[in-house]
């Protein structure tokens, strides 16, 4: 939380089946009014269920990614970094403040 601006927003993409007891929403997350969001997994978003079912979901994001993935990629991802390589990027972000749009921390296959 330290490495976004004020009013930022984090995207977690990961499930954590032993619960996050180490996620820490305190100075950060409260006086800068950050946004904390989390992976909809299997799930439609709210006010969207009319329209939208599961499969009409992952059929669509498919398709799109399929057609437009490597140019979503190329104008929303900033940084790609290894996992391992975590912790230091995190430093780096939160004592340097350089420009970025989104990070990926990538996983090994």
């Amino acid at each position: 939380m330290q490495a976004l601006r004020p009013q930022g927003t984090a995207i977690d993409l990961a499930f954590y089946q032993g619960g996050a007891d180490r996620l820490r929403l305190g100075e950060e997350f409260h006086h800068n009014g950050l946004n904390l969001r989390c992976a909809q997994i299997n799930r439609v978003p709210r006010g969207m269920a009319f329209a939208w079912d599961k499969r009409r979901l992952a059929a669509e994001t498919v398709k799109l990614l399929a057609a437009r993935g490597d140019e979503i990629k190329a104008q929303l991802i900033t940084h790609v970094v290894p996992i391992e390589d975590g912790p230091v990027f995190l430093g780096h972000l939160i004592a340097q403040r350089p420009e970025f749009l989104q990070i990926v921390f990538k996983v090994a296959d």
